[in-house]
């Protein structure tokens, strides 16, 4: 642990810690007392010897990051809500963070974001997140994201951010963190079956897609297939108490996730109960089923 925060704040006098209260694409099972919702707060990247572009890098895509939690329903407080200050050595961050943990009611996560590289003749930075529990110490969740073959290109930062939201939610869901209201308050409203088209998905893809809204989006109930006519086109029943305006809002954040780029490559089209999800055949989906 101590090590973890030594390493994040090496060169830096003040650090700003912003506490993100985190709901959105998390199904999670664990019930918790009301009040009882675990935080997480996000710290700035620790320093690197890469320079300025990779400490700039390092900021946008931190940046990034928040844009990506609040797309998906994530509350961050202001950036300024509270300053460490590291003149009297690392001992005193620990101190504070483990004060501010003693002060809430859930679990204080630390998430810390960072750059490692590929080891091909010209690396390119690959972004990564480490998430510390405060109370014990241990290391709760870790992932890294495709390598950012243009690291100024902004759907790049933004796919590899929504990319760490997502994974990051699911780890911790797994390790029973409670990260949201939604875990203890029914989400959404009424039950309504959509009818759910994905366009310009190949197989694989639609596995894909499909696993993510099973697993990640809150309010799912039940999928159900009711015809696929060609290789790149099928209509599913999909039941949840989400509303069809978050369910757009999600969907068109995984599209990012997958570097599909909204408006230009990808529709999401909402009427009713009916969902049309589209995709131009040549964008190809970044996933473990589906290698692009």
């Amino acid at each position: 642990m101590n090590a973890f925060l030594r390493k994040t704040v090496k060169g830096l006098r003040f650090i700003g810690i912003a506490v993100l209260v985190t709901t959105g694409l998390s199904n999670l099972t664990v019930l918790a007392a009301e009040g009882d919702v675990d935080s997480l707060l996000v710290i700035p990247a620790a320093s690197s010897e890469g320079g300025a572009a990779t400490e700039n890098l390092g900021r946008h895509i931190e940046f990034a990051l928040g844009e990506a939690l609040m797309e998906i329903g994530i509350l961050p407080l202001a950036s300024d809500f509270l300053t460490i200050t590291d003149a009297n050595g690392d001992a005193d961050i620990l101190v504070n963070l483990r004060r501010i943990a003693e002060q809430r009611t859930g679990r204080l996560l630390v998430v810390e974001i960072g750059l490692l590289t590929t080891s091909d003749a010209a690396p390119h930075p690959v972004p990564a997140a480490s998430v510390v529990d405060v109370g014990s110490g241990r290391l709760v969740a870790r992932t890294t994201t495709l390598p950012l073959l243009e690291p100024d290109n902004r759907l790049e930062i933004a796919a590899a951010a929504a990319a760490l939201a997502r994974t990051l939610a699911r780890q911790l869901e797994q390790h029973g963190y409670v990260l949201s209201d939604a875990a203890i308050k029914p989400w959404g409203g009424r039950a309504t079956e959509y009818r759910l088209s994905l366009e310009g998905y190949e197989l694989c893809e639609r596995q894909d897609v499909l696993a993510v809204m099973e697993r990640e989006f809150p309010g799912f109930l039940s999928i159900e297939l009711v015809k696929a006519p060609n290789p790149d086109f099928a209509v599913y029943l999909y039941r949840s108490t989400a509303t069809g305006q978050r369910l757009q809002k999600w969907i068109e954040q995984l599209m990012v996730s997958y570097r599909i780029a909204p408006a230009a490559s990808s529709r999401v089209l909402v009427k009713d109960d009916s969902i049309r999800v589209q995709k131009d055949r040549s964008d190809k989906i970044y996933s473990p089923l589906c290698d692009g």
